[in-house]
C-alpha cells in the first residue's frame, strides 16, 4: 500500500490523491447511514431495554452525522455552482 492509499471498511482502497471531496463526502454519508442501520437492526434484536435504548441512541447519532455531512455536500455543490456561474 502506498502513502496515498488507505484501506476502507468496504474492503476497497481509496486513493486519496485521485478522489474528489464530493466523493469523500458521498462515501462518508453512506458509511454513516450504514452504521445507523446497523445500530437500528441491533436495537430491534436487543434483549434488554437499556441495550435497546443505547443502540437507538447510537443510531440517532449516526443519522446526525449523515445529516451534517449531507449539508456539507450541499454547500460544496452550491459553492461549485456559484463559482461556475450555474446557480440561480
Amino acid at each position: 500500500m502506498t502513502g496515498d492509499a488507505m484501506p476502507h471498511q468496504r474492503d476497497d482502497t481509496v486513493n486519496w490523491a485521485e478522489i474528489s471531496l464530493e466523493e469523500i463526502l458521498e462515501r462518508a454519508i453512506a458509511d454513516e447511514e450504514e452504521a445507523r442501520d446497523y445500530y437500528k437492526h441491533a436495537a430491534d434484536l436487543a434483549g434488554s431495554v437499556h441495550t435497546r435504548y443505547m443502540l437507538l441512541s447510537l443510531s440517532e447519532m449516526e443519522q446526525g452525522h449523515a445529516d451534517t455531512l449531507r449539508k456539507e455536500l450541499e454547500d460544496l455543490l452550491l459553492q461549485r455552482d456559484l463559482e461556475t456561474g450555474m446557480a440561480d
